[in-house]
């Protein structure tokens, strides 16, 4: 029997992705709504700080016609036919249902409401809020909170009578692609077969071992410290890093260091490529100056803000020291080439993530699994450090390898939801 709220996945999803605590979408009645519904969601045992609260919520995918307008979607180039409008439906919605985390929080007076990851609403419970403005059509939010207020109701009834039954239910029902595991690299290489990403087999062992002397070297030397510190001796550490991959390999012309750096790195150098190239003191006065912070000038090889490669300089003991880090899978070929030929060239530099990046590239470490809702980077926080995960995947929907991940994955224990006794 269909519900006078009920509102299916597509129509959900539609009306999420049209909030923002920035827009101007607030009214008395929303405002006093959303006070309801954290009211209600109150029964729910907080989990850490600032009353944080959470539940699942399921949604039916609901019938086609709900999904969008066919001549609409044929119109714009999307489908061709009423079958590419089907499959598309399906792609996006394969699943009869779509689950979704609801979750409040609370710090001071302020409330905040978050749903399927996203942060949709936040209000100051002592604020006077107006009538809506004249010509805003707020009633699709209205609905939305209408029928979330009414799942709401239905789900705190359930853990209410029997806390074991719900959470048992969300733990066999609750889609993988919306919780946390790890899974081992080489396990991950086995299932994509040809179509994994092998550092391994690029490098070769012997790089690999070299890599391992390298670390070794590093740990026993008496000091990974330079004695002084200039832009030169800065470009000319960066030069060996380029060449170890070859990057200039097929240029016509000889370049300098300095060129090669110019070329390779973000830009924003604060304005090293201008002072003294070959003075302790204007290197150390540059890098102790106003100018360099909120630059880039150690990001050597540009990227993304996870996967750039950096050499980072800083003064320690009156000396200097060098730390290269790359480890993004995407770039931890280049950063381990770079490392072996630091190592041949006799300078003194740590290399972040040392372990775990030789784990990487031998397949041995473990790649962290978060839910879809969840940017697979700076992940680190949401993991045991004992597990030492560096590197973060979402669950492919892909079925043909999708059984197989979760088959070989160590899935975390689920958060248990509970009554609010007191």
């Amino acid at each position: 029997m269909k519900r006078e709220n009920e509102l299916f996945a597509p129509q959900i999803d539609s009306v999420i992705s049209n909030l923002s605590p920035e827009m101007d979408l607030m009214c008395c009645s929303i405002y006093l709504m959303l006070k309801e519904i954290y009211e209600l969601f109150s029964c729910v045992k907080p989990i850490g700080d600032d009353d944080v609260r959470h539940i699942w919520i399921e949604a039916e995918r609901g019938p086609l016609e709900v999904f969008g307008d066919y001549e609409e979607y044929k119109e714009c180039g999307e489908v061709e036919s009423p079958d590419d409008f089907e499959q598309l439906w399906k792609a996006y919605y394969p699943a009869k249902a779509k689950w979704y985390q609801f979750q409040t929080a609370r710090y001071k007076d302020n409330q905040y409401f978050y749903f399927d990851g996203k942060l949709i609403f936040s209000i100051d419970i002592n604020s006077e809020i107006p009538d809506s403005k004249p010509g805003l059509n707020l009633e699709y939010i209205q609905r939305f909170l209408e029928w979330l207020l009414e799942k709401i109701n239905d789900e705190t009834e359930k853990l209410k009578n029997d806390i074991f039954s719900y959470n048992l239910y969300i733990l066999q029902n609750l889609p993988f692609t919306k919780r946390f595991g790890r899974i081992r690299r080489q396990d991950f290489w086995d299932i994509l077969g040809e179509e994994s990403f092998r550092p391994d087999i690029a490098l070769g062992q012997d790089l690999i071992e070299k890599l391992k002397q390298a670390l070794i070297w590093i740990k026993d030397k008496e000091s990974t410290l330079l004695h002084e510190m200039t832009v030169n001796e800065f470009y000319r550490i960066c030069e060996i890093c380029y060449d170890a991959n070859g990057y200039f390999k097929d240029q016509n012309k000889t370049l300098s260091s300095r060129e090669k750096y110019l070329s390779m790195a973000d830009g924003r150098d604060a304005g090293l490529r201008d002072i003294a190239a070959d003075s302790p003191l204007a290197f150390s006065e540059w890098f102790h100056s106003d100018c360099v912070q909120g630059a880039h000038p150690w990001e050597i090889c540009r990227g993304g803000n996870s996967t750039h490669i950096s050499l980072l300089a800083s003064p320690k003991d009156g000396k200097w020291s060098i730390r290269l880090a790359g480890p993004s899978i995407s770039r931890v070929e280049e950063t381990v080439l770079m490392a072996v030929a630091l190592y041949e060239n006799d300078i003194p530099f740590e290399l972040s993530d040392a372990e775990e990046i030789v784990n990487m590239i031998s397949g041995t470490d473990l790649i962290g699994i978060v839910p879809d809702t969840i940017v697979p980077r700076y992940c680190h926080s949401l993991f045991p450090k004992d597990d030492r995960i560096i590197d973060f995947m979402n669950l492919d929907n892909d079925e043909s390898t999708q059984h197989a991940i979760i088959g070989k994955t160590y899935w975390y224990p689920l958060e248990k939801i509970e009554h609010n006794q007191s």
